[in-house]
């Protein structure tokens, strides 16, 4: 492990943590969502430092997971990372698994678990075990199209899970990507959450073609009004070599953390950028520096938009698997990886992320 790798892990650490604070003063002054934020702020506090206990003993433990519920989906969106998994059919966790998984993330001090997919609405058991565990929160990234009275009725009342709806911004660009007609379902949507005063968020993926009107403050002004406090904004990541030209540009790369900034004095909302700017925390935060992913079969891996594994969280524990000698690999390496065309330097670097893979086993 780089040296300074504390340096950068405490700075990961308090701006995380800033991200809760944040979220309490933006709503201090509403009764209701001023105490929640409070509450998931000093959940997380406490969180943080069942993660430093762990890591006095050695043990890195990711503030952030990725869990891919289902690899199946209602929708065939272009580009979906997780299009291939959905051919390959393997065998999903069981409900009973992913409950001893929440549990075990819960002891360790992961504070945030992405649901993910596919489309987790698909298997709605999920989310009513992850309402069982309050330390955790539990963002649900949804197409919303499965979203109806009875689902937004369950959110309303298990707050440590937000509903998070996907868009590609106007309606052509989301209707192209992922169909005709969905763009004015998910507004359909936003308005049902709206209309219940329920806390929900957006998520954005930016692309070369999306960028400049993603990144407008009149835009995300309109979809604040609209009910949307939260906004992430995900850089693309290409899934074959001819999606390269969809990848943000080196220049659009350099303008996005400064409107960000301005975003965040003009606007009371959350924005959260992914990967972010990794480059202040010393390179790449997966592998459990700053996140990890767990696919729908119970792979460990580093990143979603990476599925290499060398260890199965159906047969080993969280704690156990989170010592995956291709893992430590990784993370021994965050320093040299910094730069990538798309969202992703272990997809650019994929070549080399197989050969630590093959060392891993090897060794």
């Amino acid at each position: 492990m780089n040296t300074l790798d504390p340096i950068y892990r405490q700075r990961f650490s308090e701006k995380y943590l800033q991200l809760f604070h944040d979220a309490w003063r933006h709503s201090r002054f509403s009764p209701v969502e001023g105490l929640r934020w409070l509450r998931i702020y000093a959940r997380q506090k406490k969180m943080a430092r069942r993660r430093e206990a762990a890591e006095a003993d050695g043990l890195m433990i990711p503030p952030v997971m990725i869990f891919s519920a289902t690899n199946h989906c209602n929708l065939q969106c272009k580009g979906c990372y997780a299009g291939q998994r959905m051919k390959e059919g393997a065998e999903e966790l069981t409900l009973e698994r992913v409950e001893q998984l929440f549990g075990e993330a819960s002891e360790l001090g992961t504070g945030v678990i992405m649901i993910a997919g596919g489309e987790p609405l698909m298997r709605p058991e999920i989310l009513w075990a992850a309402s069982n565990y309050h330390d955790i929160l539990f963002p649900v990234f949804t197409n919303g199209i499965l979203l109806n009275q009875g689902s937004i009725s369950y959110f309303r009342q298990t707050p440590n899970l937000i509903p998070v709806l996907s868009l590609e911004g106007n309606r052509t660009y989301t209707d192209q990507r992922r169909g005709e007609g969905i763009h004015v379902r998910v507004m359909e949507a936003m308005d049902q959450l709206k209309r219940t005063r329920h806390l929900f968020g957006l998520s954005l993926t930016l692309t070369r073609e999306n960028f400049e009107e993603l990144t407008q403050p009149e835009w995300l002004w309109h979809h604040y009004k609209l009910g949307c406090k939260l906004f992430f904004f995900v850089e693309y990541v290409p899934q074959a070599e001819h999606d390269l030209h969809l990848c943000l540009t080196e220049d659009q790369k350099g303008e996005l953390q400064g409107r960000l900034n301005v975003l965040r004095e003009e606007l009371p909302a959350l924005f959260v950028n992914l990967p972010g700017d990794e480059s202040r925390y010393g390179g790449c935060l997966a592998a459990g520096r700053g996140f990890v992913h767990i696919s729908a079969d119970g792979r460990l891996e580093a990143c979603p938009f990476a599925p290499y594994s060398d260890v199965s969280i159906r047969d080993l524990p969280l704690k156990e698997a989170l010592t995956s000698r291709f893992l430590n690999r990784i993370r021994r390496s965050h320093h040299l990886l910094t730069e990538a065309r798309g969202g992703c330097a272990l997809w650019e670097n994929r070549t080399w992320v197989e050969a630590q893979l093959k060392a891993s086993y090897s060794s």
